[in-house]
């Protein structure tokens, strides 16, 4: 007879957890306590407008990529339709100048030349790495001796970027290439080798846009594993995992029914998974240090906007400075980040744009009003208000078109996917943090697994999906059964 293993979370590492249980023969139950599966990965839809919160590209995208086996063992990638990006965004200053972030290292490296000659020894040993990413795909599971030898041009690049985008900027004597390469870059604190291989799989067409959006990919994997045998529950929160004896044997919901399980594997937020649902009781120093010490993606005030006006002409991602700056929680903002969606046709009416911004804050302050709900209101008020002054700077005549719009907060995070402080993807990927590999098992408890972006830097669709194969291997050798996949 096959355990029974309960699933907290059906984002995109609880329903891929689900699937490689299934494929693996045991009976898997997902939890999810929102009403529609993909987690962060979702989008909704208002005034015949659909807001896309997560999905830009999706790494794996090419069947040269070593990612696109995985997404073919769970469904995600057959029949789907993509697009490719020439650049990652493009950047503008206060003086006009404009810097684009091509994809491709010989435009991008024409480019940097064109703005900043003096750095043509900086920028040639730059777009030449970029080159040998290009040409090397960094492999999902443990390479043979012979694959590692053949990525040691990749393996050396580590260390040489590790540095932050801020840090590699500082190196770049031309001024205005300076101030444009952080502003088009985005992450300042992030390893800029994160980056390099993101333009690097763009370039190769391995990172390109899924049509659809990121609500299609979930339902997608939901789909996969449904069709594997596995079951999903909506609106089901967990309150606690029940432990007796140091072994997890189920969970505890908030309307105070249990249910039992040989086996319980959180993929949902790891801080609520660790601290609430098991009180703190299986930890030890390193976990204690990794959510005391360690950078977060920082919170994020998410604006859409739904425009009665065709922008396929616009570029897909701008970054511009404000003549006037905005306030956003307790943070003064003097450039923006738009994106342009108008890449996927299916995400407004014809003729029409979605445009979205992400913008950090900090979540002690929202956390602060959240309790008052005049305060609280009022505040996402200020902030539409803000950010369409802000965008009508680059384009004046957009407030009369603007059909549909809609905040989320760190506290819209929070209610929707329980995750902590409002981030969005975990672990920032940076230099202490890059080798980073958190456990999937809890020290002294047994019967328990996690999955997901708080087990390794950098978030994203691949890092959750991975997590969960990851988890489901080991847990299939602790139960003394071989691992198996295979593809719908």
């Amino acid at each position: 007879m096959s355990k029974r293993i309960i699933v907290i979370g059906g984002g995109i590492a609880g329903l891929s957890t689900g699937c490689y249980c299934a494929m693996n023969d045991f009976d898997v139950q997902i939890l999810e306590m929102h009403n529609i599966p993909g987690g962060l990965c979702t989008a909704w839809k208002k005034k015949g407008y659909t807001f896309d919160l997560c999905i830009h590209w999706l790494v794996g995208s090419s069947p040269r990529s070593s990612l696109h086996r995985v997404w073919e063992e769970l469904g995600l990638i057959q029949g789907r339709q993509f697009r490719n990006y020439d650049y990652f965004s493009r950047a503008i200053d206060k003086e006009g100048n404009e810097f684009v972030a091509y994809a491709n290292p010989d435009r991008l490296e024409e480019e940097m030349l064109r703005l900043a000659p003096e750095d043509s020894g900086l920028i040639r040993s730059f777009t030449g790495d970029l080159r040998t990413l290009s040409k090397h795909e960094v492999p999902f599971e443990s390479p043979s001796l012979l694959g590692l030898l053949r990525m040691l041009p990749v393996y050396r690049l580590f260390p040489k970027y590790s540095l932050s985008v801020r840090e590699f900027a500082g190196k770049i004597r031309n001024p205005v290439l300076r101030n444009l390469f952080t502003a088009a870059l985005q992450w300042h604190e992030m390893s800029l080798i994160f980056l390099m291989m993101t333009l690097a799989w763009m370039s190769t067409g391995a990172a390109s846009y899924p049509i659809g959006g990121s609500l299609p990919l979930a339902k997608s994997i939901e789909e996969r594993f449904l069709g594997l045998g596995g079951k999903i529950s909506y609106r089901k929160k967990v309150s606690e995992i029940i432990v007796e004896n140091d072994r997890a044997v189920g969970v505890r919901l908030a309307d105070g029914t249990e249910q039992r399980a040989d086996i319980v594997v959180s993929a949902a937020d790891g801080h609520s998974t660790i601290f609430e649902w098991l009180d703190g009781k299986y930890i030890d120093d390193e976990i204690r240090g990794y959510y005391g010490k360690l950078p977060v993606f920082p919170p994020l005030v998410f604006v859409a906007l739904g425009v009665a006006a065709d922008f396929t002409k616009e570029p897909t991602m701008t970054s511009f400075p404000l003549k006037n700056p905005i306030r956003i929680g307790k943070g003064e903002h003097e450039r923006i980040a738009l994106r342009n969606h108008t890449i996927d046709p299916t995400l407004a009416p014809a003729g029409k744009t979605v445009l979205s911004l992400m913008i950090p804050t900090d979540y002690d302050y929202w956390e602060e009003i959240g309790h008052d709900r005049e305060k609280y209101d009022a505040e996402k008020a200020h902030v539409e208000e803000a950010v369409v002054n802000a965008v009508a700077e680059r384009y004046p005549d957009i407030r009369s078109k603007i059909e549909a719009v809609d905040v989320a907060t760190p506290l819209t995070f929070m209610r929707y996917t329980g995750n902590w402080c409002g981030s969005y993807e975990g672990w920032q990927f940076t230099r202490d943090t890059m080798r980073l590999k958190m456990k999937p098992t809890l020290p002294s408890l047994s019967n328990f697994y996690m999955a997901g972006q708080w087990l390794a830097p950098g978030g994203g669709l691949p890092g959750a999906a991975l997590s969960a194969r990851r988890t489901v291997k080991l847990l299939c050798k602790n139960e003394k059964i071989r691992f198996k996949t295979n593809t719908p």
